[in-house]
């Protein structure tokens, strides 16, 4: 090949890295621009939500603002696969929290939908790669976790490999009012190219199921409640909760489910003691 062709493949090839490079750059752009309105409307709709006969055009007008942000992010999560990689700088500022798995297949998005009459809701945004492809989702089975992870703040995610078989484990965080709590851990694989969030993999004395999680009171907990927390050992490949009382107290003991190479299942010698009001 002659210089001249190799340099006019050259230029072709920065040509194109510089117009990827600029569309990922708009893309954030416009995430970020898309937020910053959110805000900006729920603030201006809070106000007219105080008002009972506008309550329900500004519940309405919630709904679609919130419904353009989802829309925006599973369009540009699977349109631009390259933003399964990105750090995103810019979006993190306006309160999104991003999440990625240690073999960098698996990304939650979440962020607070501020509706205030209802408290904290929070959305999510599940990207992930299968067969070279990178696709995006919203929680598959919503209606299977309504009180559970369907409305949960994601704050980490932990990576297991079972006979071959790459299982993500994400704890969350709800908030239902300004004392109770809710924690959890729900499990996710990908399947045939669609992201299941029914796995079972943890036994429990009512038997298989896809995620663990228990209420508290912050104020009957007191220093237990900001002491304590689900933990996932990932030395030890077990999950730990905190046994809450009756009136939702948290105390300082804990149960411990232990992965036995086929399920997590509660660790022998423990006294039997179920988180109550928890969900298993």
């Amino acid at each position: 090949m002659s210089r001249l062709k190799l340099l006019t493949a050259f230029l072709i090839i920065l040509s194109c890295g510089a117009a990827k490079g600029q569309a990922i750059k708009a893309v954030e752009k416009d995430l970020v621009s898309t937020f910053i309105e959110q805000k900006a409307y729920h603030d201006s709709v809070n106000e007219l939500i105080r008002h009972d006969s506008l309550k329900l055009f500004g519940m309405l007008t919630m709904v679609h603002i919130d419904s353009l942000c989802v829309n925006k992010m599973l369009y540009y999560t699977t349109k631009f696969p390259q933003t399964i990689g990105m750090d995103f700088k810019s979006l993190r500022t306006q309160d999104i929290n991003i999440m990625t798995s240690d073999d960098s297949l698996f990304r939650i998005y979440v962020w607070n939908e501020r509706r205030v009459l209802a408290g904290p809701a929070y959305k999510s945004v599940f990207q992930f790669v299968t067969d070279g492809k990178v696709k995006a989702c919203v929680l598959p089975h919503i209606d299977t976790a309504l009180t559970g992870a369907g409305m949960a703040f994601f704050d980490a995610i932990y990576t297991i490999v079972i006979n071959n078989k790459t299982y993500y484990l994400t704890t969350y965080l709800n908030r239902y009012n300004p004392t109770m709590r809710e924690e959890g851990i729900k499990v996710f694989t990908i399947d045939k190219g669609v992201l299941n969030d029914t796995v079972h993999i943890i036994k429990t004395k009512t038997g298989l199921h896809n995620e663990l999680s228990y209420k508290y009171d912050v104020i009957a907990s007191g220093v237990a409640g900001s002491d304590n927390g689900i933990v996932y050992d990932t030395a030890n490949v077990s999950i730990e909760i905190p046994v809450v009382l009756e009136g939702g107290k948290m105390t300082s003991r804990h149960i411990t489910y232990q992965f036995k190479g086929q399920y997590f299942e509660k660790l022998e010698g423990k006294k039997d003691e179920e988180a109550s009001g928890g969900k298993e």
